[in-house]
């Protein structure tokens, strides 16, 4: 067997990694949720507050990070090293918004205040280190 096939991930694999990674993450932002919700002052009306938001955006953007991890793992030639970079990138770019929002929330279609969008990032990083820290602690076990 070449390097690079021992290097791909089985189908299995990234099913338990990828579920794995998906789960870590919904679990970690509602948990964020929770705790922030204790500390901080959370505006009501902000819906990207709420719970079922939390759920639904880290679930679908979670899963459409397992369908292009599968892509990767399929092309490159060191797929967790390659995901992880893209991982990185797209959480930067995953960003922009809510500083914009912050910057300029009266430009942004859920309303919030630019303090409630510089919150969301809170989220956005606390969803990256859940998925990507468990994705990668699970396929390199298996």
């Amino acid at each position: 067997m070449s390097a690079i096939a021992q290097t791909r991930l089985s189908n299995a694999t990234l099913l338990r990694a990828g579920g794995a990674a998906v789960l870590a993450a919904v679990v970690a932002n509602v948990v964020t949720r929770l705790l922030l919700g204790a500390v901080v002052p959370l505006s009501p009306d902000f819906m990207p507050f709420t719970p079922g938001p939390i759920i639904a955006f880290t679930l679908l953007f979670t899963l459409i990070g397992v369908g292009v991890l599968a892509v990767v793992n399929r092309v490159a030639a060191n797929p967790l090293r390659t995901y992880n970079t893209i991982g990185v990138i797209a959480f930067f770019v995953s960003l922009i918004p809510n500083l914009a929002g912050a910057a300029n929330p009266a430009a942004m279609p859920m309303g919030g205040s630019g303090t409630d969008y510089l919150i969301l990032i809170i989220f956005h990083i606390v969803a990256a280190v859940a998925f990507l820290g468990v994705l990668n602690v699970v396929a390199r076990r298996t």
